[in-house]
């Protein structure tokens, strides 16, 4: 593990290495498109300013470093450990609850045929009750019918008494004149006086 933890740190160090050599090509490029004074002896300062930065952070930093890394290498194994311990109580878990869901399924047919069965009663229920209902409606309108054709009836020979009746004092007033009139009246008269 010792090999490991000093690989680490020859990357951050080599990384910090590649950093500030690009820092440096890109200064140069930089102040080469300038084209002033030099400013050589100002790049060399704060390459070397750098430089003993880097080394000071990496010395001072480099025991707490590989103390985070082993500690959370340590945390890492540690939640894994309890990750497979969870996982086998999960499948465990996920067994018993396999089991209760078969169970649960033959519960589930059961009940459904049962309810099926009450379905069919009360549907073989409901029709009769249906047809029996359906039955007396078609007694109730036969019923309607006939009372309503019975007066429709005697309305239209209402009407058409007295539409005859009509016609005929019609015809009547057109073919009877005067004298008709007056000899009616005579006969009608004497009908009456010949009654009492």
């Amino acid at each position: 593990m010792k090999r490991t933890r000093g690989k680490g740190l020859r990357g951050v160090t080599g990384a910090l290495g590649a950093g500030g050599l690009l820092v440096l090509l890109w200064a140069g490029m930089v102040w080469a498109s300038e084209g002033g004074a030099s400013k050589w002896p100002d790049f060399w300062y704060r390459v070397l300013n750098f430089v003993l930065m880097a080394g000071i952070l990496v010395f001072v930093a480099r025991k707490p470093i590989r103390e985070f890394f082993a500690k959370r290498t340590q945390t890492i194994a540690t939640t894994l450990t309890e990750l497979e311990a969870k996982k086998k109580e999960a499948e465990k878990t996920y067994q018993g609850y396999k089991q209760r869901l078969a169970e649960l399924d033959k519960e589930t047919a059961r009940i459904l045929d049962e309810y099926r069965a009450q379905g069919e009663a009360e549907k073989a229920k409901i029709i009769a009750a249906a047809e029996k209902s359906a039955a007396e409606i078609r007694a109730q309108a036969d019923r309607a019918i006939q009372q309503e054709i019975a007066g429709a009836t005697l309305a239209l020979k209402r009407e058409v008494a007295e539409l005859s009746v009509a016609a005929a004092e019609k015809v009547l007033k057109e073919r009877i004149g005067k004298e008709d009139h007056q000899r009616l009246v005579k006969d009608f008269t004497t009908k009456v006086v010949e009654a009492k």
